[in-house]
């Protein structure tokens, strides 16, 4: 008896724990249009990093929330996350790193699925020209100054379901 009680108990645990919904990250709300409706990728920089890049719709990379940390369902089953990497700059890199340790933590949604952070110097994201073709995602840094940088866009992400699509 106790072992069917116990598996009873292990099942409905089992059932019980959220399973992570999965999105995409999309650009909205730019004052250049040109920057609304791009979705969040990633460029590769090294074996354990990678760029948050914006590219179409076809390229775009799948997310998912984790204990207030954005992972990337990365297609090599890596556990990438989104860190924000403080810098000198007003606007800071956001970076996509392989190793569970840099991700940073405090990201959630508002009620209108936006994606935020606790972050104390995070000012909002920012679309900037990357050094490649690709346009970059940044944050920015509020603690090295209130105006955004020239050749960047404040932006909102906004998280699209894939089970919504």
């Amino acid at each position: 008896m106790k072992f069917f009680t116990s598996v009873v108990l292990l099942a409905a645990t089992a059932t019980t724990s959220p399973v992570p919904r999965i999105f995409n990250l999309v650009s909205s709300n730019a004052s250049d249009e040109s920057y609304n409706g791009l979705y969040l990728s990633t460029q590769h920089v090294d074996p354990l990093n990678s760029k948050a890049v914006f590219r179409d719709a076809a390229d775009a990379a799948e997310f998912y929330l984790l204990d207030g940390t954005v992972r990337y369902n990365a297609p090599n089953g890596a556990p990438y996350e989104l860190a924000l990497v403080s810098g000198d700059e007003v606007q800071s890199e956001v970076e996509v790193g392989v190793s569970p340790s840099s991700g940073s933590t405090g990201f959630s949604f508002t009620s209108d699925n936006i994606l935020a952070t606790d972050n104390e110097n995070w000012g909002g994201w920012l679309v900037c020209d990357g050094a490649s073709d690709l346009p970059g995602l940044y944050y920015h840094n509020k603690s090295k100054g209130g105006d955004v940088p020239d050749g960047c866009d404040s932006i909102e992400l906004d998280a699209v379901y894939k089970d919504s699509l």
